[in-house]
This record gives structure tokens, C-alpha cells and sequence, in this order.
């Protein structure tokens, strides 16, 4: 998510989190958000009704210009200074969101998703991307991955699979195309590590520290190859909305929110409602490491 420098607070159509509340609180503030921890408080200019604030603070949508939301401040008893004031703060907090000017989302590229797997989490997660503004491709574990798509995937997903294609892995690797696996196993739901090539561990730095600590890994990762997990619908639904988080996070390409699967897979047990994290780091012996 972009979010505004202090300076570009003055710039284009002013724009509020949507997921944000906007409240009164009976001291007189407005509050943005409900969350304890990251609740902002604006304190309304003197002489103005909280009402009329929180009023005006919901006209940030973006679809309103800068000089409109002041406009409307004048109507509502607020002074373009005080405005001013309060649209700067909001954004040093880093409350309002980028605006998009209609050229800007006019030239924007759609983003593209290649979902690699046949299942329930692959179904979910293409079902569930296509309903933004994502393009998604689908291919099975039987289609080869050397496709067009492939390559031209801004990530690619590898579903349901207990153990990903080593052919595979090793294409989107050369490719430098960032991937990441999401599967079933034992009835918990694990998204990741994501991988982006040359910049963080990769599956086979994973399957290299498996065999530190289990020799006999390799001959286990065999058996497991080309099968699918199964888990409880509250799990797959559960590992579907967790892997589309993580996409939509390294889509939107904000340096101060980088996915939370680099280097690490999330697993996700339902029955114990606990999200446990595994790190995974790069190993020395391991050729996605850049030479030195």
C-alpha cells in the first residue's frame, strides 16, 4: 500500500484508508480506526463540532480534489489554515493513502498471477485474485512450465502440491520470477517461504536444511511428490486468504510492509488457532546464493 510523503499531502484528491473508521469520541476528538494501538486522534480547531470534522474527514475518498476538501472545510466552519493543518498530520501519520490521478490508473499494468496446481487452494486462490485487478493463468501439475505465461507472471503460485516439481522450481528460478508455494500438510495450511530469486532463500535452501536435520528427507520429498494435501474447508479457507494477503503485499511493493513469508513459511492451524513461523535462511552450499 503507497502511502504519502508529508509533502505530497498537498497534492492530488486526498484519500482515507476505507478500512478505517471514522469516529467521535465524547472528549470532543475524532478517531480514526478502532485498533488500540494504532487509533489516531485529530482534535477538531476551536470552535468546531467534532460532528463537523468526522463529517469531513469521510469526504476523503479520492474522488474529491484537494481544493474541493477545503471547499467544503469553509462550508463546515473550518479555515483553509486549520484544514491544512489537519490534512498534513493526517499524513505525516501516514493515514492517506496515495491518490491515483486517472492517467496514473490509466497506465497502470495489470499485474498478473499464474496459479500452478490442481486443487482446492489453487481454485480458492485464482477465484479469489480474479476478483481484483489481477489477471490470473492457471496450468496443472501435468502442463510443463515453460509457457509464455510463466515467465510473464509478476509471482506464481505453486497450490496443493505437498512438494513442489523440482523441474518447475528450477525454471522459475533461472527465470528469476518471484514464486510461492502454498499447501495441506498434516491438515495445517503453509504459505510459503516466497521466493524472490537472488534476493532470499529458495526451496532448495528448505529441502537443504531438511536433510540437515533428517538425512532421509530427500527419500521422504520423493514419496510425497505429485500429491495433494487435505485439511478441514475452515483450513484451506484459511491458507487461501492468508496467500492472497502475501501476494496483494508484494504486489503493492511497499518498502515499509515487505511480505512476512520472505524466508519463512506461515502455517496455519485451525484447530489451535496459533500461526506459527518457520525460517528458512539461504545455505552457503546452495547455488541460488550470488557469487562473492
Amino acid at each position: 500500500m503507497t502511502r504519502l510523503l508529508a509533502d505530497d499531502a498537498l497534492l492530488g484528491a486526498p484519500r482515507l484508508d476505507p478500512r478505517t473508521p471514522v469516529l467521535i469520541r465524547p472528549s470532543g476528538a475524532v478517531q480514526l480506526g478502532w485498533d488500540p494501538e494504532n487509533a489516531l486522534l485529530v482534535q477538531p480547531p476551536p470552535g468546531v463540532d467534532a460532528a463537523a470534522l468526522a463529517d469531513l474527514l469521510r469526504l476523503l475518498d479520492g474522488r474529491r480534489s484537494h481544493a474541493a476538501i477545503v471547499w467544503e472545510a469553509a462550508r463546515a466552519g473550518i479555515d483553509a489554515p486549520d484544514i491544512e493543518q489537519i490534512l498534513a498530520e493526517l499524513s505525516s501519520a501516514g493515514a492517506l493513502l496515495a491518490p491515483l490521478s486517472d492517467r496514473a490508473m490509466r497506465d497502470t499494468p495489470v499485474r498478473q498471477i499464474h496459479v500452478h496446481g490442481r486443487g482446492p487452494l489453487a481454485d480458492g486462490i485464482a477465484a479469489m485474485l480474479g476478483a481484483g485487478q489481477v489477471a490470473i493463468a492457471r496450468s496443472g501439475p501435468e502442463r510443463a512450465a515453460q509457457t509464455p505465461a510463466f515467465h510473464r507472471a509478476d509471482c506464481v503460485v505453486l497450490a496443493d502440491n505437498l512438494v513442489p516439481d523440482p523441474c518447475t522450481v528450477a525454471v522459475l528460478m533461472e527465470s528469476g520470477t518471484p514464486h510461492l508455494p502454498v499447501r495441506l500438510r498434516d491438515g495445517r495450511g503453509v504459505v510459503g517461504p516466497l521466493v524472490l530469486p537472488g534476493r532470499t532463500s529458495c526451496l532448495r535452501c528448505g529441502d537443504l536444511h531438511r536433510t540437515a536435520a533428517d538425512p532421509e528427507w530427500p527419500h521422504l520429498a520423493a514419496q510425497l511428490l505429485g500429491r495433494v494435501g487435505y485439511a478441514e474447508p475452515g483450513t484451506i479457507r484459511a491458507t487461501v486468504a492468508l496467500a492472497v494477503s502475501e501476494i496483494g503485499i508484494l504486489l503493492a511493493g511497499d518498502a515499509a510492509r515487505a511480505p512476512a513469508s520472505l524466508d519463512t513459511a506461515l502455517e496455519f492451524d485451525l484447530r489451535s488457532a496459533r500461526l506459527r513461523r518457520r525460517k528458512w535462511s539461504r545455505r552457503s552450499e546452495c547455488g541460488c546464493s550470488p557469487a562473492v
